[in-house]
């Protein structure tokens, strides 16, 4: 018998399900039903959960003893490495999904910020770089994209969306890149304020921006302590 007919044999011995036995380990019932196909191994951790809810040993799931099955252990820690090899590969895959989604995020600030450059910056007269880093903004609605470069708002709240998308949290990254393009676009939008310009409240752009991007930092982590429960 291999590993995994030896913990059905004692499942079904003891009269539990596959759902009974995985709530008492702490695990999904699809963990159970890959250990019981020999499609995964568990845990030393949950090898010995397993023995002490069958009330049998490791040894007997193991089958140690016996000289026919002494194959068994080395099936076990190929299984085992071959979990541990899953595992690591998902981890692989997580960092890079991770990293991926970063990129978007930044890619998509990085947009806005050109988008900008082509409708509030002078291309004439100035060179490439000039024009990307240095060219002074002019038009009208240009006050709150200004705003947000020259106060360093803008590059803060990229890396606010973006480093959390590093660490998996992209709920939130997402939540607050939509909210800083929603934010922008209302500030231009409703933040002018022609009738307060002569007493210094000309622009009320950075309040409504700031509100919205605020706000949207709530909600991400609202979103993402919401998909850790699930």
């Amino acid at each position: 018998m291999t590993v995994g007919e030896r913990i059905k044999a004692c499942r079904q011995n003891t009269g539990m399900s596959q759902e009974k036995v995985a709530d008492l380990i702490g695990v999904s019932r699809q963990a159970v039903t890959k250990w019981e196909a020999d499609q995964s191994a568990p845990n030393t951790e949950n090898l010995f959960k397993l023995a002490e809810l069958f009330g049998t040993t490791v040894d007997m799931l193991l089958d140690t003893g016996n000289a026919a099955n002494s194959s068994a252990v080395e099936q076990f820690y190929t299984l085992f490495r071959m979990e541990d090899e899953r595992k690591r590969a998902d981890k692989r895959k997580r960092r890079k999904e991770n990293l991926v989604s970063a990129l978007i995020v930044v890619c998509a600030y990085l947009t806005v910020y050109l988008i900008g450059r082509l409708i509030w910056c002078d291309r004439s007269n100035v060179s490439l770089l000039g024009w990307l880093v240095s060219a002074k903004l002019s038009g009208s609605n240009s006050y709150l994209y200004g705003w947000l470069l020259s106060s360093n708002l803008f590059w803060i709240a990229m890396a606010i969306s973006a480093v959390p998308s590093l660490f998996g949290k992209h709920r939130f990254s997402f939540v607050t890149l939509i909210a800083f393009a929603l934010g922008l676009l209302a500030g231009i939008v409703f933040g002018p304020n022609p009738a307060g310009a002569p007493y210094g409240h000309g622009h009320y752009g950075w309040a409504i921006w700031g509100g919205i991007y605020l706000l949207s930092i709530i909600i991400g982590i609202v979103a993402e302590l919401y998909n850790r429960k699930k």
